[in-house]
């Protein structure tokens, strides 16, 4: 499957570690009483956790102002409870030892802010990551926007099409898209699919990367 591609590229929360649903759901919700915002149900929260857009989905769902929710979520995320309930998946640190015994450049490339990012990163223990990039809003722009995977291909001085893009995602596959890179989706069965037209293959473990 990966014979073609010099560079594999991972998204990292989802697709090579996950949090705990429980830390999400108590985290926005006492962000929210304390804003005075609303929950309407769960499932609004995910779409807060994993999708794209996030500041859109603030306004459409909590009804509290942008600004003052992520003020006071930066207050509440606490890092060494996050740290807790954050786990690599069990099949990604072999995945990752594997591909670099195949001779691939790996990167991560996450949409995380850099001290969660560093945090996940950590779960992964001796995983072999040539190239570990955490998205500068303010610089590269939020998924899908490409600037910053470009800058990620210049860095390790591979082409677009020397590269694939491994994700759990939409923002995933349009991230890849954008920047001209197949992607391959990685069902870990916590949200809906709907970039179905933009993949090479869909897999449900990273084991199926290397066999």
């Amino acid at each position: 499957m990966l014979k073609k591609y010099k560079h594999i590229s991972f998204d990292l929360d989802g697709t090579l570690v996950h949090t705990l649903p429980a830390y999400r759901y108590k985290t926005v919700s006492e962000v929210l009483r304390r804003l005075g915002g609303k929950i309407k149900e769960e499932r609004d929260i995910d779409r807060f956790w994993l999708e794209a857009n996030r500041d859109a989905i603030i306004e459409k769902y909590f009804s509290v102002g942008v600004e003052d929710f992520w003020k006071v979520f930066r207050q509440v995320d606490n890092e060494e409870e996050r740290a807790a309930q954050t786990f690599a998946y069990e099949d990604a640190e072999d995945c990752l030892i594997k591909l670099k015994q195949m001779g691939k450049i790996i990167s991560v490339i996450t949409g995380a802010p850099e001290k969660i990012a560093r945090l996940e990163q950590k779960k992964l223990k001796s995983a072999p990551i040539d190239h570990f990039f955490s998205l500068d809003y303010n610089v590269h722009g939020e998924k899908p926007d490409p600037r910053g995977f470009l800058s990620v291909l210049d860095k390790l001085g591979v082409k677009p099409e020397e590269t694939v893009y491994i994700g759990n995602s939409n923002e995933d596959a349009y991230f890849s898209k954008n920047a001209g890179v197949d992607f391959i989706y990685l069902e870990r069965q916590q949200h809906e699919f709907d970039s179905k037209d933009w993949i090479i293959k869909t897999i449900h473990s990273l084991e199926e990367l290397i066999k």
